[in-house]
């Protein structure tokens, strides 16, 4: 596996030569100062890796020729979504960004009664596109081949009533009452669906919701966590306990 690995959004053949997206062009001159004859990984989410050379650099751009490929297989054999409740700041990304690295296949933002951060459409696109950003380099960093699905923030109850996706997965959400310790679950055959809170948490609306979709309320113990760091918890528990950091 090469060292350096760098996110190219085109399509990647052998033997055909690329020219390099301008900021991974200035990353590799720039920064790493790669030369002519110098080799690197490319990847574009179809689960290989493509081993890149440099045969052209200039002020403006690097061409690279792909002289091999191989397969990369980093992903958890555990399927989990995190649904999570849109949090403010950049809360959202140190999310997003700690959840690939932690192995999750998709992130589905929620739009709840209690989220700080309100999105008319303008905003919630701008947004996508930043948290895509952020997934992308998440998996140049963890070495993943896969990037994660980040969908569309969506309102709560307007995702809830869309059960088709969820149907066969094990559904969980966040609660500090009333709940089981997530740590007594038995391993689930299927997918999994996972609901945190924003940093207000789920109203009781929106928890009686929830609950009447199947969702089962887990815990981690007694004490309450800040909606970032019980996501990541929440991911770490579950691959040790189900995923491949068993």
């Amino acid at each position: 596996m090469e060292e350096n690995r760098f996110y190219h959004s085109e399509n990647l053949e052998l033997k055909h030569v690329v020219e390099l997206i301008v900021q991974t062009h200035i990353h590799a001159t720039k920064v790493l100062r790669l030369k002519v004859g110098d080799q690197f990984a490319l990847f574009n989410g179809d689960g290989y890796d493509y081993v890149a050379k440099v045969i052209e650099l200039s002020k403006h751009k690097t061409s690279v020729e792909i002289i091999d490929r191989y397969e990369v297989n980093h992903e958890s054999p555990l399927k989990i979504t995190l649904a999570q409740g849109l949090a403010a700041g950049d809360k959202m990304d140190w999310i997003i960004q700690k959840a690939v690295e932690l192995g999750i296949q998709s992130i589905q933002p929620l739009l709840t009664e209690r989220s700080i951060v309100k999105l008319d459409r303008e905003r919630a696109d701008k947004k996508l596109e930043h948290w895509r950003t952020v997934a992308i380099s998440a998996c140049e960093q963890t070495g993943r081949s896969i990037i994660p699905d980040i969908l569309s923030p969506i309102h709560l109850v307007q995702w809830l009533s869309n059960q088709n996706q969820t149907a066969n997965s094990l559904k969980l959400i966040l609660t500090p009452a009333k709940a089981q310790n997530i740590n007594h679950l038995e391993k689930p055959s299927s997918p999994v669906v996972f609901m945190v809170g924003p940093e207000g948490g789920f109203s009781e609306k929106e928890m009686n919701l929830a609950l009447s979709s199947s969702f089962v309320p887990v815990n981690f113990g007694k004490r309450v966590l800040r909606t970032e760091t019980a996501s990541v918890v929440a991911l770490s528990i579950m691959q040790n306990l189900w995923g491949d950091f068993a």
